[in-house]
């Protein structure tokens, strides 16, 4: 039985496609498989009459990409996790499809990462192998076991975290039963979503405190132990879907965030939504200090045959120091990625938009690594 709607035993990969989801070479996958000493299925074992080629699956790939990192090949970008937030009030713009390409490349280059679904239409949570509405009957129907049944969702954290503070000595019940693996304990957590995440507005009007910063002060004392389940420190990064409406969720999400990542559809007239973002993000840091997150802006469904899209690049030159120099390609290969419950990095890994993706990700890096060089400058020239 499978534990998700994605058929991944069906996906397999040779030398030259598992190379580019490492984004290494080819020559340095093979060192890798000596010194790791993994075994690789040849596809001569279950077909005599092909060739002896290695297949590489999908948890092949993941379990060298944490070999990489066990043996440090791969360093930790920051002391504490990288949260991202995937946000714009605009529906369609490719914030689920941002959220996991994202989410599996950076897993793929062996950091570990914890993906949040915010948006009641669960569409991070169906791209990682989810349906949020199946019941146990349907899952024996569709040889499915327990685990691809979503049972809890951030509402359920969030909400016995703001219970535990009420002052009613309610205690937190360990969490990890809520979090996902839809490729195995070496790829991308999942935290899903289904429609009962619609309860974590209401709790929100009970919360003590500043409401605005709930998931940043649940992050905080998840790091000190004191969120049983939630072990927020082993993780690289933290990445919010947010939902396309205002929302106390989304609010919370960039309040603990360190990037703001806003993909900006470019058939499609976005900018006063991405205006509506900057406006939240520049009270958020009045009314609270430390909220600082980056805005970062990522073009998407790029085509150079659309004729908005001039225009819309002349309305983005007001935002150009946040601009990515990467865009996304609009591509008839995405709306596969939904139908086969798989991101297109897993499904086509030499495909166009990948590529972007991966180079998307290589820019995130490096601003990331320019922000931890100016605080530790900073710290330093303090003392």
């Amino acid at each position: 039985m499978r534990s998700t709607f994605a058929i991944v035993e069906d996906v397999v990969y040779r030398l030259k496609a598992a190379a580019a989801l490492l984004n290494i070479s080819e020559n340095t996958l093979r060192n890798h498989l000596r010194d790791s000493a993994m075994e690789i299925q040849r596809a001569n074992k279950k077909n005599p009459a092909s060739p002896a080629v290695r297949l590489f699956s999908i948890a092949d790939v993941f379990a060298l990409a944490r070999w990489r990192r066990d043996q440090e090949l791969v360093k930790r970008v920051s002391p504490e996790p990288v949260v991202i937030a995937v946000d714009l009030i605009k529906g369609g713009v490719g914030k689920s499809t941002t959220a996991g390409e994202l989410g599996v490349q950076l897993s793929l280059l062996g950091y570990r990462v914890l993906m949040i679904d915010l948006d009641v239409q669960s569409n991070l949570t169906q791209l990682m192998g989810y349906e949020s509405d199946l019941t146990i009957d349907e899952a024996a129907q569709n040889d499915l076991d327990d685990d691809a049944i979503v049972t809890g969702t951030f509402s359920t954290i969030c909400g016995q975290y703001m219970e535990s503070k009420s002052g009613r000595g309610t205690r937190m019940m360990d969490i990890s039963s809520v979090i996902k693996y839809p490729f195995g304990e070496n790829g991308p957590a999942l935290i899903p979503s289904d429609t009962f995440l619609g309860d974590l507005e209401q709790a929100f009007t009970y919360a003590k405190g500043n409401r605005e910063l709930v998931f940043r002060n649940l992050f905080k004392d998840a790091a000190a132990g004191n969120v049983p389940g939630l072990a927020i420190s082993d993780y690289d990064f933290v990445i919010f879907d947010c939902p396309p409406s205002i929302s106390f969720s989304s609010t919370n999400a960039i309040a603990a965030a360190n990037l703001v990542i806003a993909p900006i559809r470019m058939d499609s007239f976005a900018v006063k939504g991405l205006s509506r973002l900057v406006s939240e993000i520049n009270g958020l840091s009045e009314r609270s200090p430390e909220v600082r997150p980056q805005l970062v802006i990522l073009p998407t469904h790029y085509s150079t045959n659309i004729t908005r899209v001039s225009r819309m690049q002349h309305q983005l030159q007001a935002y150009k120091s946040n601009l990515s120099p990467t865009v996304i390609s609009s591509s008839e290969l995405f709306p596969k990625t939904q139908e086969n419950y798989l991101p297109l990095t897993l499904q086509a890994p030499t495909a166009a938009p990948v590529g972007e993706y991966r180079l998307f990700t290589e820019f995130l890096l490096s601003v990331i690594a320019k922000n931890q060089k100016k605080s530790r400058t900073k710290a330093e020239a303090a003392v």
